[in-house]
């Protein structure tokens, strides 16, 4: 995704729209040595060892050297909420990567933030979406691209010091994802986290069961990326598609970020024509300039199930 300086992260569909007939409108690609990024260096802001998964995709596509800078990007909230979030996710990973910018006065700079929940579509599967954003205050833009996946590991359960937590530790990958325990009711700490051997989850389980109004403890799958192999995998996945959107050249301009800014939605109904909200064709953006450019993803005969219907199938 693109974003100018000021400007909202999903533009209206409204506007200088042009349709793209048939296959998606051309986006020409620098070679990795004529990239304007390349040979140049941003900053990462991190404490989780992100960088093995950052910085390789976009020194092998781009050219772009990526070295990390230390910043408290907890400061900006934790998965274990005791410190919450102040804004949504891609904000977050702006002010992360501002934070890494300002300590090391670098115009270029790098951060990703995760969400992990319940799926809005599918009930009972758990989602990772995970943003990695570029800021580039020189030419006053921001570039992110994410990726969602269902692949990871987020366990948890409400334990007694007598349980048997094998099973749960089976289903949680342990030791390969750490764990965190903290008080299952009442009080708010201690929080164990980075938990990786039985010893210090025996003794954790048992302190924060001591002092819960339940006698419970809360175990549960430390997120934080750099004890979260699933999690790796993910933000490892987004920075690729960010890698291939930043090579991505606007078609009027020439800019590097080109790509989808966002979605048509309204696809007729067999039986009674009502548009049903699914996809119906992408819009990509450029940073820089106001080209855009709208994209179908489906043919224009194309017709929904009624079963999705509202009105034929309420």
């Amino acid at each position: 995704m693109i974003r100018r300086k000021h400007q909202a992260a999903n533009p209206t569909t409204n506007g200088d729209v042009r349709l793209s007939v048939g296959s998606p409108s051309p986006s020409r690609k620098w070679e990795q040595l004529e990239h304007p990024y390349a040979g140049r260096t941003a900053v990462l802001a991190t404490k989780h060892e992100k960088l093995p998964l950052i910085g390789p995709p976009l020194l092998a596509t781009i050219g772009l050297q990526v070295q990390t800078v230390p910043v408290d990007t907890d400061s900006l909230g934790t998965f274990t909420g005791d410190i919450p979030r102040q804004w949504p996710p891609l904000e977050t990973a702006i002010a992360k990567a501002r934070l890494g910018m300002n300590v090391a006065r670098q115009a270029l700079g790098l951060a990703s933030e995760g969400s992990i929940g319940p799926d809005p579509t599918i009930p009972f599967v758990i989602t990772d979406r995970e943003i990695v954003v570029l800021v580039d205050d020189d030419n006053g833009i921001v570039v992110w691209e994410s990726q969602h996946s269902s692949d990871i590991v987020a366990a948890a359960t409400k334990v007694s010091t007598d349980d048997d937590l094998r099973p749960f530790l089976s289903k949680a990958c342990f030791p390969d994802h750490q764990l965190i325990v903290r008080p299952s009711s009442g009080a708010l700490h201690p929080i164990h986290k980075g938990i990786s051997s039985i010893d210090q989850l025996t003794a954790a389980v048992t302190e924060c069961a001591t002092v819960a109004n339940d006698s419970l403890a809360l175990v549960e799958t430390d997120l934080r990326a750099h004890v979260c192999p699933s999690r790796r995998a993910i933000i490892a996945a987004a920075s690729v598609r960010l890698a291939s959107r930043i090579a991505s050249r606007c078609p009027s301009c020439g800019s590097p970020g080109w790509g989808r800014i966002d979605v048509q939605l309204g696809v007729p109904c067999a039986w009674c024509g009502t548009e049903i909200a699914r996809p119906r064709a992408e819009i990509d953006g450029c940073p820089t300039c106001e080209h855009r450019e709208t994209r179908p993803v489906i043919s224009p005969e194309v017709q929904a199930d009624p079963g999705e219907c509202p009105y034929c199938n309420p």
